[in-house]
């Protein structure tokens, strides 16, 4: 992409970005102790685990190391039961803080963090947290945080006859009346309540503590497309396209971090879809029937719509409802033009809208044509890019994102889908903010 006339990248997608030049040049002299950054999702944050007596325990120490890979500042504090199952250098090292058992006369039981965690929250926890039991460092920590009404974020781990516990659950529906207080969805396993992997916890802390920094009195829904659609011509076969849904499953996973509430309309893809606890996945194969399904969505309660579905630009006249016979030695098929998602008219009631558009004209050409399609549809972005790099795997990814604010039209190169996804954010962002003012 020539980047000569580009503009500059959007200044909210420069505070969530990850510099991957700075990354590469940073790997080679990483301390012992420190991190690659891959986002900066909690950027300035700062986080308190409290840590708990359980054998869950062992996974803070990689939990705490992937925070930090988000950008946030971690320090644990922990019960003595928590100890029985973990070591203290462990937890040095994965934080790079002092570990708080007993709180001393500089007072670190007086919550001064932006978030609270606490993982693995046993029963013991849960229940003191519920009925302002401060039994050591840790639960005075937790009560001073529900005072300062900080966001508080409880991970359970127990056994099932504990979380079904009719006085456990009553105080998990105690702590969860309190605005800031919020449960992670544990994974169902061998009859347990247990830790999700780290990466997807991670991601779901993200979205806990960025939904109550940016739209904690104004949620964001968000409508993803994504994959590539076929078009059947008898029972077994049909026409596809190469499209993997990869750029929609990483700017789902980008949105989902900062807050807002993706759903996710997902044709073939060979890629695993993330299954995070605030994130709704439809899946639609077909492009029929991904063409009725949005032909009769209720778009109202939708503040974005991302289009990135590869949609079926032709479909079978009609289709065979036989298996085609292999015996023919010539097939021909007849093709009528398919209706596009994007020109459905309610879908213009959604206030902001992305689109993209693939060619294998010059760039010149492409973006020209990418700017008619911003025009033409009433987009507030549309992501060009070139068939040369979309799918070749020697080159990254790499394409042009126009915007169009206030009826000014701008350029901006992006290389990558993570940089992609980031900019459709800052975007959506900066749209919102705007808004607002």
């Amino acid at each position: 992409m020539n980047e000569g006339k580009l503009s500059k990248k959007n200044p909210i997608a420069s505070k969530i970005a990850s510099s991957e030049n700075e990354n590469n040049s940073h790997n080679s002299t990483l301390k012992d102790t420190e991190v690659q950054n891959i986002s900066s999702y909690l950027k300035d944050v700062r986080l308190a685990i409290i840590g708990g007596g359980g054998i869950a325990a062992i996974e803070l120490p990689k939990l705490a190391r992937e925070l930090r890979r988000h950008g946030a500042t971690v320090q644990f504090f922990v019960t003595e039961n928590c100890l029985k199952f973990i070591g203290l250098d462990s937890l040095r090292w994965a934080s790079q803080q002092e570990v708080i058992i007993h709180p001393t006369g500089l007072a670190e039981h007086i919550c001064t963090a932006d978030a609270v965690i606490i993982i693995p929250a046993t029963a013991d926890l849960i229940s003191k947290s519920a009925n302002g039991i401060c039994s050591d460092g840790a639960t005075t920590l937790i009560q001073s945080a529900l005072g300062l009404k900080k966001t508080i974020i409880f991970c359970p781990t127990m056994h099932e006859s504990l979380s079904f516990s009719p006085i456990i659950e009553k105080n998990k529906e105690k702590l969860l009346k309190l605005d800031a207080v919020h449960f992670t969805k544990p994974r169902k396993e061998e009859g347990k309540d247990k830790l999700p992997s780290v990466d997807e916890l991670s991601i779901n802390i993200c979205h806990i503590i960025n939904r109550r920094r940016f739209y904690h009195t104004n949620e964001k829904n968000i409508l993803i497309t994504l994959g590539g659609t076929r078009a059947m011509l008898d029972p077994v076969r049909c026409i596809t396209n190469l499209s993997t849904g990869s750029l929609g499953i990483e700017v789902a996973k980008t949105f989902y971090a900062m807050g807002t509430h993706p759903t996710i309309l997902a044709a073939n893809t060979n890629k695993e879809i993330p299954i995070f606890d605030s994130e709704n996945t439809i899946h639609l194969p077909d492009y029929k029937d991904m063409y009725e399904f949005m032909k009769d969505l209720k778009v109202s309660k939708y503040d974005a719509f991302i289009n990135l579905v590869a949609g079926s630009d032709f479909l079978p006249r009609s289709i065979s409802h036989s298996k085609i016979s292999s015996k023919d030695e010539n097939l021909k098929i007849d093709f009528i033009k398919a209706k596009k998602i994007i020109d459905l008219e309610h879908l213009q009631k959604i206030p902001f809208k992305i689109g993209a558009k693939l060619t294998s004209d010059s760039e010149k050409e492409g973006i020209q044509i990418a700017k008619e399609l911003l025009t033409n549809k009433n987009l507030n972005a549309v992501l060009y890019s070139n068939s040369s790099t979309t799918w070749n795997k020697k080159k990254e990814h790499a394409g042009v994102l126009i915007t169009k604010t206030n009826g000014h039209i701008s350029e901006t190169g992006v290389k990558g889908k993570k940089e992609m996804a980031i900019q459709f954010y800052a975007s959506f962002k900066k749209f919102c903010d705007s808004k607002a003012d």
